[in-house]
C-alpha cells in the first residue's frame, strides 16, 4: 500500500534542499511548544489542489509541486498536523529517502 502527498518545491526536478527540514536548514524553531516537533519534519498536503493553493498564497515557497508516493515499508513517518491549514500533514525522515519518493512534478 502507498500514500501520496504533495510537497511545494522550488525546482523541477526537485533537489535534496527541497526535502531538508527547517532544523537541517538552520532555521530557529517556532515559539509555540505544540509546533516544536514539526521543526524536524516537512510540510506536505493531502491533495495537489491544497498544495497549489498554499503555493499561490505564499509564492516564496516554490512554483512546483512534487508528488510523493510513500510506500508502507519506507522508513518515513507522517501524520495530519496543523488543523487550520487544509490538508496539511508533516512527514519525518531522511531527505534522500523523501527525494526518492518523488514520482512526478507539476507546476503551480
Amino acid at each position: 500500500m502507498a500514500r501520496s502527498f504533495y510537497r511545494i518545491v522550488k525546482s523541477d526536478p526537485p533537489t535534496l534542499t527541497d526535502f531538508l527540514s527547517d532544523r537541517a536548514k538552520g532555521r530557529p524553531p517556532a515559539e509555540e511548544p505544540a509546533h516544536l516537533r514539526l521543526h524536524d519534519g516537512l510540510s506536505v498536503y493531502a491533495t495537489v489542489a491544497q498544495a497549489r493553493r498554499k503555493a499561490r498564497a505564499l509564492p516564496m515557497l516554490g512554483q512546483y509541486v512534487a508528488v510523493l508516493r510513500i510506500l508502507d515499508d519506507t522508513p518515513l513517518r507522517y501524520e495530519r498536523t496543523i488543523a487550520i491549514s487544509g490538508g496539511h500533514h508533516t512527514v519525518w525522515g531522511d531527505p534522500d529517502a523523501l527525494l526518492g519518493c518523488v514520482e512526478a512534478v507539476v507546476t503551480v
